[in-house]
């Protein structure tokens, strides 16, 4: 309701008394306030209409009418309804001045309509206009639940809402990331250049969370009417987001026992992943991906935006969080697996993630897994993983007794190093680590290329060995990983 509406109205016989503009009419109004104090605006709330008679206004003096109006413009007050014929006889002088100087309208209410009736016809069309409100806001909540029903993504929910309301919404989760927006063309800042005040409406997701996600809408009208318009809606939102987390959820703990079968090569048998797998409620002749990322630090603001990717991604996703690692098993994408991998590549460019697909046995799967989990703690960027790592051949053999007889083929070297205090095995540490490179090795270890020559001939003498042949350097490679391997 505006104050140009009180004026439309026959019934209540108003007359404007001051000069006021045409925009200046379009002043929201959000009820009334029927006060006949000298200084009412402890009471008031913005954008009433006050309504009084000036009972106890007996006085004359401009400047008291002017620190009147002053403090009712500085709440601001959308009008002033002043009722003549029971303390004034006629509008005051000194309040229309008062008025005209502070742009504050000013309504005479003629002694035959008395001030109940126009609080009585402010509420009715107040009422009315909440009524249309909620219908409207309950027609845009059952559209977004219709399209919810039919598996829509966040962004096809927010496209609906703007055909709505025509302004600019986006989601966030709870460190300020931004996970979905709509329009594409709208630019929202994150972290904590993220947008605040009166110009964004920021509304709390219900989702159960001490820190929720939100919806954020640029206000170009009311904020009132906007809350009132997006309550049901919210709700439609976060059952979304929650789906997400809900169908991982349920899965979580068979993720769990899943990857650790899948890592404790020695505990679990081809038996035990296949169980597990088929626990997870994923069909065995399906293709299936696989995507590993590292969520620690900042890159946890991520997570909600991830797992809404793999969803719009594929129809069915399983997700795990594993000390700061998210494992994600998929299947069925939605638009084939070189899609499904491009859209995980344009992800948050920063994030360390690892993907894998499409694998077609649970060996395999296995293998890629593991591999994903070493992969994802060298890459600062997003990768797609090659069909085979050293890295899972590595775990895989050391299940079977590969890591026992790679200790003691290196155990001379540990002895050597005990009994004559040497560092040739650190020096063969680092001669791998820098893939036989002289020069990087004598630099690490602050030694000369002599001193180098020397202890990798002693490595060849006490390993039986020779390091100038490939088999002899990818014996020791694999002995020192399978050494080295720990349970994930």
């Amino acid at each position: 309701m505006h104050v140009a509406d009180l004026l439309t109205d026959p019934s209540l016989q108003l007359r404007l008394e001051t000069p006021t503009g045409t925009k200046r009419l379009q002043q929201e109004v959000a009820r009334c306030a029927p006060m006949e104090h000298l200084d009412p605006t402890p009471f008031l709330d913005e954008n009433v209409l006050l309504l009084t008679s000036g009972i106890g206004m007996n006085f004359t003096e401009q400047s008291i009418w002017d620190g009147y109006v002053e403090r009712l413009a500085r709440v601001p007050v959308s009008a002033v309804a002043f009722s003549v014929g029971a303390a004034h006889r006629e509008m005051p002088r000194g309040l229309v001045n008062a008025c005209t100087a502070y742009d504050v309208p000013l309504l005479e209410v003629p002694p035959t309509v008395p001030l109940h009736k126009i609080d009585q016809f402010v509420e009715e069309w107040l009422q009315a206009e909440r009524l249309e409100q909620y219908d409207r806001s309950w027609l845009i909540a059952d559209e977004c639940a219709r399209l919810a029903s039919q598996g829509a993504e966040i962004t096809t929910l927010l496209a609906a809402i703007h055909a709505s309301i025509d302004e600019p919404l986006a989601v966030y989760d709870a460190f300020d990331s931004l996970i979905a927006q709509y329009p594409e063309t709208a630019t929202w800042r994150t972290g904590a250049a993220r947008p605040s005040g009166p110009e964004v409406l920021n509304v709390n997701l219900p989702m159960g969370l001490s820190n929720p996600c939100q919806l954020s809408v640029r206000v170009h009208q009311s904020a009132r009417e906007l809350q009132t318009l997006l309550a049901p809606v919210s709700s439609i939102l976060a059952l979304q987001l929650n789906r997400a987390v809900a169908v991982d959820a349920s899965s979580h703990q068979d993720m769990l026992r899943f990857v650790n079968r899948c890592v404790g090569w020695s505990e679990s048998t081809r038996s035990d992943v296949a169980n597990a797998f088929h626990e997870l409620g994923l069909s065995r002749q399906a293709e299936t991906a696989l995507a590993v990322a590292d969520m620690s630090g900042d890159h946890a603001a991520s997570a909600w935006k991830l797992r809404d990717a793999l969803h719009r991604a594929f129809h069915n996703v399983r997700v795990a969080e594993i000390d700061d690692r998210m494992i994600a098993i998929a299947q069925f994408p939605r638009d084939g697996f070189p899609a499904a991998a491009e859209a995980l590549m344009r992800f948050t460019p920063a994030l360390p993630l690892v993907y894998r697909g499409p694998v077609y046995t649970i060996d395999e799967l296995r293998i890629a897994l593991v591999h994903a989990l070493d992969l994802v703690n060298h890459t600062p960027v997003q990768v797609i993983a090659p069909a085979l790592g050293l890295s899972a051949v590595v775990a895989a053999a050391a299940g079977r007794g590969a890591r026992e007889s790679a200790e003691r083929f290196l155990a001379p070297l540990f002895e050597h190093d005990d009994q004559r205090s040497s560092e040739l095995l650190p020096t063969l540490r680092a001669w791998i680590r820098h893939n036989a490179q002289a020069s990087k090795t004598c630099e690490e270890l602050f030694i000369h290329r002599n001193s180098l020559s020397y202890r990798l001939r002693r490595i060849e003498e006490v390993l039986g060995v020779s390091l100038e042949t490939l088999e002899g350097k990818s014996t020791c490679l694999m002995a020192l990983r399978l050494v080295d391997l720990e349970p994930y």
